[in-house]
């Protein structure tokens, strides 16, 4: 019986801005491409297990804390250049502190504002924006 992979990923606000982290150009799904910070969630027996990895992934990609209450935003499938199909989270977390730093496979981070946004991401990411900024 195939099964999903459970991926979180993270629209971290920081007033009118969303933090994104631009994917290595080594990297093997999305090298290059401008998304948020996203991780898998591990094979753990654990309470709020996809909070706490969230809040892992995002220290492991950007190296900034975020407030504890988590916003489910929306989710989505897709399949994966390694052919694993995956399950997609998305959550709005607010900035608490720390410098966001370019981590674990990213080459660069940036504050951007909705409107930057859009020349920012390809076509893959047309609903999630004008759902962020239809909350707006």
């Amino acid at each position: 019986m195939p099964l999903h992979v459970i991926f979180v990923e993270a629209w971290i606000k920081k007033g009118n801005e969303y933090l994104l982290a631009k994917r290595s150009s080594k990297d093997d799904q999305a090298a290059g491409k401008w998304a948020v910070p996203w991780g898998k969630v591990d094979m753990e027996l654990e309470e709020n297990i996809i909070e706490k990895a969230l809040k892992r992934e995002i220290m492991e990609e950007v190296w900034i804390e975020v407030h504890d209450r988590l916003q489910f935003f929306s989710s989505r499938s897709f399949v994966r250049s390694s052919g694993h199909h995956v399950v997609a989270l998305s959550f709005i977390a607010e900035y608490k502190s720390w410098e966001a730093l370019a981590l674990e496979d990213q080459d660069e981070v940036r504050w951007v504002t909705i409107e930057q946004m859009k020349l920012l991401f390809d076509d893959h990411w047309t609903e999630t924006v004008q759902a962020l900024e239809d909350m707006a």
